[in-house]
């Protein structure tokens, strides 16, 4: 077999990293374990609940805090949930960070394990010294050692991890302490757990302590015992710490060459597996205490001498992997897999048939091969040295399908390869199967660059870029300004309570202020100099940022869950789930010649191909995505930018041209001419030589890489859902995905305007390409893709309702994405029989992006989920983003009313009125549809039921919709138009309701021939209630006194108006209506109604009271009631007025009818013959008649007396009627 070690270069898989939050109701659980130390201070364990970590001042704090120093997965053997489980070791070896790492869960499980538990220990932990088992229970039991020499027994329960509640108890109760004897003489190394109930420690001296306990017991105490390989030598090392030539030395302790490195069980848990320091495997038997089984890692024989030479590093416990495989050989019981970096570095498989018959139970299989690791850098000038971190084995049944994973560091880099094999003929698969994985976590996109066409600002550039979601965590950006603060002058005036970024806008412009800035006497402060200021100081922040973004993606191990067949890295700062990339993603990420040589590696096609054409393969599509990604490199960012934005224009606007002017449009609108120099012409047409140039182009290599974007989703449940942590892979790897795909389509749009104008143009044939076609089909998906792309990165505001609820305590809609809150958590996981999840993720992933565009429903168009999108946006309350959605709208009618709700929620009266008339017909008269389902349940069933019943319904449902937004002048105007179509249909009365509403809305806006003509149509009891409501509204108008009078009241209302105008004040005491009229303009209303009317007598009746309290206000203001001065205080003391009064009273009397009933009247108006009269009613004086002669006496008599007055004739007054003339 060849000895060079292979090198893959196909990336068959891409990582897709976990948001560890914190997100919805996160909760971090504190709990400081008790001390076993007599003198300590913190004998008594302590608890503490708070949301989420509080922001680093400075770097350290924030590794101390945030980095981990080591972390994996522990995945247990259940299935129940949760059952996957992240530990980290935070805050300098001393904090245990626990939290549930589950991708799904069992539909029917309620919670939500979204509780954070951090165990603070009274002494370090010691590295490789957590170790954690199950038992069959609801119970993890985890392991930690301690610097102190103290083994701490955790059984914490899993329901910690979804109620808080739990963890409130006492923690002495599940956790116990334990110091081993052993310890006195040797320093531990290493800690493995077989079980809940047997741990096997590695020390310092080569022995092996096993540690057993009963499963009653707590684990406060344990039964020791301590294992070596026999003779009087090993037991003298046990006392004497030898540090001679065969030690090493390993984070401060000398280690014997035979101390065991890496560790692990047998399946039976019958014996155990050690790779010692020496370069030696070891397999004990752990009933009798004895190692059984010895030889070197590469099946030499070796001479003392040599052992300082082949001695391991003791820190990489990674090179040791126990696995069964039954059924690959006969008789073998299980296999192990060791690596050695010597001689090339090489892996070795062991077949252990019986380990208690030594050499004769254990050979080696593939023992002629060499069997090295993948070599990421095979170029003979590389000077990089790569270094075997972690592997992992697993899958595969009865020994085929098996997947070996390898993590690969050399200094900050890492790679990681898997290989699929069959164990019987790995040998075969070893040199040309391994596949890589790319890290699409490090591709972070184009970084902020302010361009002459761009409007927005430098500061909104760079806080999208930042804040887009899941590129950098709240806290990498707390620290980073926190940092940027401190090294530069404090500024004044900087809110610590504010928004994260308006912090971060006041902080770059105080730096940027306290600059100086030359002026420009013609032009003022320079601009183009400011701007650059503020890009420089932003690039400063930037790179505090990217200095702590690169402690969070130092890969430390890998993890491997054999239920589900999935792989994981995980890093300083979190995880990141390893997925199988779709056939799309394996052409975008290698380049064509690897496609080709490795084509039975990539996934086979997953839909037919129904043109009866034989579609492309994917090596050939490879070329042309890989020309236009060299391409895409030559173009200035301002160009890019330019096709990004008319592609907008392009999308959302209504097309009015045919399709090849709207190429040529959108050809001059991005200055392709300008921008694409012929040197990058003839760069595009050699990379596409294989296709044969521009020539060679056709239809069907666009078409075939557009079909291999999601066409179908699963249309079967898998009876599991995601939970919240798995939402955030889900949503990751959905926005990887969608950035992909928008970015290949732009590329061919970009292609196919090109090739159209400049190559065709120029009387070019390109006879199999149909760029009308291509172009339609092109922007028909970019309008998908550029809506995911939004859905992607707009998160819901924080006052905004969310709409969904994930388990009991765990609301989507707090600091999600749209994307997540309306369609993720819609989405099941695909599981499907034999397929691994890493590939099933990529699946659902898909069925993401199906799912935003309508799923398997080929009847949903592209206008209906951009107009459910919005509904839900307004159905969340967030006005914002609904109002930034508007572009994506169309001009359907449904679209247009829902547009129409928009602009009422914004308070734009008429702009919402303009768009509910324009949809006013289609709405009205199309054949009825669901309208409470296609608005997501904005709108209620009460007012879906306005829609497909005709122009009457729906206006009315358009005027209660101002009505209850307070716009009264609308809901007239289509409550008019509701009754202007329904009295077109004889058989249609107008409803009660409508009239009534049209009645209120004229009041408020004093519209009152609007009202009176509603009114009147009401029935009469209606009009009975609301008539008192008019008239107030009337007589509070300044002109409203004329209106009364000049409409046409129907007579039955007559008696009542009258009434409420001649009794107002009872009526305000039994109405609690109060009139701001004065009483007397409330009687010349009431005179002027009745004359109106032609009731004389009436109108005499009120002026008659008007006279008498006229007299009694003449008679208080002279002080003397017949006192008199002289005739020049006449007007002063009423005298005109009086003569106005007796002139109208007498004028009116006059005009009365001598034929009508006196008996009739209330107002004590009469008659009789010779003369009329009426009954005199002031209130407190008796009734009596008063005659029309009666009042030519009082007139007259009223004239007498100013006579005599001017003639100085005049009296005192006494009051009582009496007077006494002088003169």
């Amino acid at each position: 077999m060849d000895t060079q070690a292979p090198s893959p270069s196909l990336n068959a898989h891409i990582e897709t990293p976990a948001d560890l939050g914190p997100y919805g109701q996160t909760r971090v659980v504190q709990i400081l374990l008790p001390s076993t130390a007599s003198f300590s201070l913190s004998s008594r364990s302590q608890r503490r609940v708070v949301s989420a970590s509080a922001a680093c001042s400075d770097e350290t704090s924030y590794i101390r805090t945030s980095i981990a120093s080591a972390s994996s997965l522990f995945f247990s053997k259940l299935r129940r949930y949760p059952r996957s489980f992240l530990w980290r070791v935070l805050e300098n070896h001393k904090v245990l960070e626990l939290r549930s790492a589950d991708l799904s869960k069992d539909e029917r499980e309620k919670h939500e394990a979204s509780v954070i538990l951090q165990l603070s220990f009274p002494s370090t932990i010691r590295r490789d010294g957590i170790a954690f088992a199950d038992n069959g229970e609801d119970i993890l039991s985890v392991f930690v050692l301690t610097k102190s020499n103290d083994l701490f027994t955790l059984r914490i329960r899993t329901n910690i991890f979804c109620d808080v509640a739990a963890s409130e108890e006492d923690p002495e109760r599940w956790c116990k302490t334990f110091k081993p004897s052993s310890f006195t003489l040797s320093t531990p190394h290493r800690l493995v757990a077989g079980s809940p109930e047997q741990l096997i420690i590695t020390l310092s001296d080569g022995r092996l302590l096993r540690l057993n306990r009963h499963p009653d017991q707590d684990g406060s105490t344990w039964k020791e015992l301590a294992y070596n390989d026999g003779g009087w030598s090993t037991s003298l090392r046990g006392l004497v710490r030898w540090q001679g030539s065969n030690t090493v030395r390993y984070n401060g302790e000398v280690l014997d060459h035979n101390t065991a490195i890496a560790a692990e069980f047998s399946p039976s848990r019958k014996h155990l597996l050690t790779i010692c320091a020496n370069h030696t495997l070891k397999i004990w038997n752990l009933e009798k205490g004895v190692s059984v089984f010895g030889m070197d890692l590469l099946g030499q024989d070796r001479r003392p001498e040599d052992i300082q030479r082949l001695m391991l590093d003791a820190g990489n416990s990674a090179i040791l992997r126990v696995f069964e495989a039954e059924g690959a050989f006969e008789g073998d019981e299980y296999y192990a897999m060791t690596y050695t970096p010597h001689a090339g570095g090489q892996y070795k498989i062991w077949a252990v048939r019986d380990a208690d018959h030594g050499k004769s139970g254990v050979r080696f299989l593939y023992s002629e091969d060499i069997l090295r690791p993948p070599d990421p850098d095979p170029h003979p000038d590389s000077k990089a040295i790569w270094k075997m971190a972690d592997f992992r084995i697993g899958g595969g049944y009865e020994g085929s399908g098996m997947q070996l994973w390898v993590l690969l560091k050399s200094n900050k880099r890492y790679k990681i390869y898997s290989l699929k094999f069959d164990l019987k003929y790995l040998p075969r698969a070893w040199n040309n199967r391994w596949t890589s994985t790319t890290q699409r976590r490090s591709e972070k996109g184009l970084l902020p660059q302010p361009l002459p066409s761009d409007a927005r600002d430098v500061p909104d550039l760079w806080l999208e870029y930042l804040q887009y979601p899941g590129r950098y965590p709240p806290a990498v950006l707390e620290t980073a300004l926190s940092m940027y603060y401190t090294a530069r002058k404090p500024f004044d005036g900087i809110d610590a309570r504010g928004s994260l970024e308006n912090r971060l806008r006041v902080a770059i412009a105080s730096q940027v202020a306290s600059r100086k800035i030359n002026f420009d006497e013609e032009n003022g402060t320079q601009f183009a100099q400011y701007r650059s200021l503020i890009q420089q100081e932003w690039s400063l922040l930037f790179q505090e940022i990217q200095d702590l973004e690169r402690l969070r993606y130092q890969v430390l191990s890998l993890a491997f869950d054999d239920q589900c067949n999935m792989p994981w890295t995980v890093s300083t700062g979190g995880c990141a789930a390893i997925r199988e990339c779709t056939r799309l993603e394996a052409i975008s990420y290698n380049e064509s010649a690897v496609i080709e040589d490795s084509i039975d590696l990539i996934a086979t096609r997953s839909i037919e191909n129904v043109s009866g054409r034989k579609p492309k393969l994917p090596h050939e599509l490879a070329v042309l995505v890989e020309a236009l990604g060299a391409f895409r490199e030559t173009l200035s960012p301002f160009f890019l930018d330019n096709c990004q934005n008319w592609l907008s224009y392009e999308l959302w606007q209504e097309p009015l041209q045919t399709v090849g002017e709207r190429i040529k449009k959108y050809y001059d609108n991005c200055n392709f001419f300008g921008e694409i120099a012929q040197s990058a012409s003839d760069e595009w047409k050699t990379a596409l030589g294989p296709t044969g140039s521009f020539r060679g182009l056709s239809t069907d290599y666009f078409l075939d890489i557009i079909a291999e974007m999601p066409s179908v989703m699963a249309s079967e449940s898998s009876g599991v859902t995601f939970t919240r942590f798995g939402l955030t892979v889900l949503v990751e790897g959905a926005r990887g995905m969608i950035d992909l795909h928008a970015q290949i389509l732009l590329d061919l749009l970009v292609l196919v305007v090109f090739v159209e104008v400049e190559v065709r143009g120029e009387g070019k044939s390109l006879p199999n390409l149909d760029t009308n076609a291509v172009f339609m089909a092109l922007l028909e998906q970019l309008k998908h893709y550029e809506l995911m792309k939004w859905l992607a990165k707009r998160i819901l505001n924080k006052e905004a309702q969310p709409l969904k609820v994930i388990g009991d305590d765990s609301p989507s809609g707090a600091n999600t994405t749209v994307l997540e809150t309306f369609f993720a958590a819609d989405v099941k996981p695909q599981l499907v029989e034999g397929r691994s999840q890493s590939a099933s993720l990529s699946d659902t992933i898909q069925d993401l992006l199906m799912w935003t565009i309508g799923g398997n429903d080929k009847s949903i168009t592209i206008d209906q989920v951009l107009v459910n999108i919005q509904c839900n946006l307004l159905k969340a309350g967030n006005i914002q983003l609904a109002s930034e959605f508007l572009s994506f709208q169309p001009y359907t009618p449904w679209a247009m009313y829902i547009r129409g709700r928009l602009f009422l929620s914004r308070n734009e009266a008429t702009e919402a009125a303009l768009c509910f008339e324009k949809a006013a017909y289609k709405l009205a008269s199309q054949p009825s549809l669901d309208y409470n389902a296609r608005s997501a349940g904005y709108l209620s069933p009460t007012e879906a039921a306005h829609f497909s019943q005709g122009l009457p319904f729906y206006y009315t449902h358009v005027h209660q919709l101002f009505q209850t937004t307070s716009y009264p002048s609308y809901a007239v105007h289509f409550a008019q138009l509701a009754l202007q179509f329904t009295t077109r249909s004889p058989s249609i009365e107008p409803p009660t309701t409508l009239l009534t509403s049209l009645f209120q809305s004229s009041l408020e806006t004093s519209d009152f021939e609007t009202a009176y003509t509603a009114l009147i149509q009401l029935p009469q009891d209606d009009q009975t209630n609301l008539l008192p409501t008019m008239l107030k509204s009337l007589l509070a108008w300044p002109n409203g006194p004329n209106r009364l009078l000049n409409l046409p009241w129907p007579p039955h209302l007559h008696r009542q108006i009258d009434r409420y105008l001649a009794n107002e004040d009872r009526y305000e005491a039994k109405t609690s209506l109060k009139s701001a009229l004065p009483p007397e303009r409330q009687r010349k209303i009431l005179a002027a109604w009745r004359l109106e009317r032609g009731d004389f007598r009436g109108a005499a009746a009120v002026l008659y009271s008007q006279l008498q309290i006229t007299q009694k206000a003449s008679q208080k203001s002279s002080g003397l009631p017949r006192f008199r001065l002289g005739a020049g205080d006449e007007n002063e003391m009423g005298g005109r007025a009086l003569d106005e009064a007796y002139l109208s009273v007498i004028n009116l009397m006059a005009c009365v009818n001598d034929e009508q009933d006196p008996g009739n009247n209330e107002d004590g108006i009469n008659s009789q013959h010779g003369g009329s009269w009426l009954l005199s009613s002031s209130q407190g004086a008796k009734r009596r008649l008063v005659t029309i002669s009666d009042m030519r006496k009082d007139w007259q008599r009223e004239l007498d007396r100013r006579s005599a007055v001017e003639a100085g004739r005049y009296g005192f007054g006494l009051g009582d009627g009496d007077e006494m003339e002088l003169g």
